[in-house]
């Protein structure tokens, strides 16, 4: 009986008191009189005692183990950036006001390409307001084989057309040189889903996109 009461005070000390320092030095005075003055069942008390603290110190050291912190929550995927010839802006809106200032100031000569990027999807543009334009968009830049180029709806010349783009010229099937109008149409699309792989009708992949490219001309 001693033995199981030194026991459980050993434990209920290290595990379950209140956090008094002089508690634990009076319990363990108390053990060792006890020890003196009752001879064998004071031994037996004070070896419950010291085995009840050490169960108690490792159940303590337990439970606080068992408390591992919260997982921070998943963090979510960081937004893609826009960017208007090279330039990041925060918001859509400003990547708008960017974009449209710089289709509108493309003449062919000193400003002759624009490129507008939202994360891996892209739009490009090569020419200028009034001499033609040559556009092109992606929902995956990395995937070289779906650029698709914009097509003119209506019956052209089987012909091509000379577009200054820039330092350089290129030589563009007629119906893939579009006006100011058209462009800014197709921009407006992009700006408002730019992840979007379905172009519509008036986009047109392949190697016909490919050959017309920006980076190819």
């Amino acid at each position: 009986m001693a033995l199981l009461a030194g026991l459980a005070v050993g434990v209920w000390l290290l595990r379950f008191s209140p956090p008094w320092r002089w508690l634990a030095m009076l319990v363990l005075v108390l053990s060792l009189v006890l020890c003196l003055v009752l001879g064998p069942a004071g031994i037996a008390w004070f070896g419950g005692f010291i085995s009840g603290t050490q169960a108690g110190l490792a159940w303590q050291h337990a439970k606080k183990r068992s408390r591992k912190p919260a997982k921070p929550g998943r963090k979510t995927a960081k937004e893609p950036e826009w960017l208007v010839d090279g330039r990041c802006l925060g918001t859509a809106a400003e990547a708008r006001e960017a974009a449209i200032a710089g289709l509108h100031s493309l003449d062919g000569k000193s400003r002759g390409r624009l490129a507008v990027e939202f994360g891996s999807a892209r739009f490009e543009v090569a020419g200028g307001g009034g001499v033609g334009m040559v556009c092109h968009r992606n929902a995956d830049a990395t995937n070289e084989g779906s650029w698709a180029v914009l097509a003119r709806s209506e019956d052209v010349a089987d012909e091509s057309v000379e577009v200054p783009m820039g330092a350089g010229i290129g030589y563009m099937p007629a119906r893939f040189v579009h006006g100011l109008a058209s462009v800014q149409a197709a921009l407006d699309e992009f700006l408002k889903n730019p992840e979007s792989s379905s172009f519509g009708p008036a986009w047109l992949t392949g190697n016909q996109a490919e050959g017309t490219r920006l980076t190819n001309y």
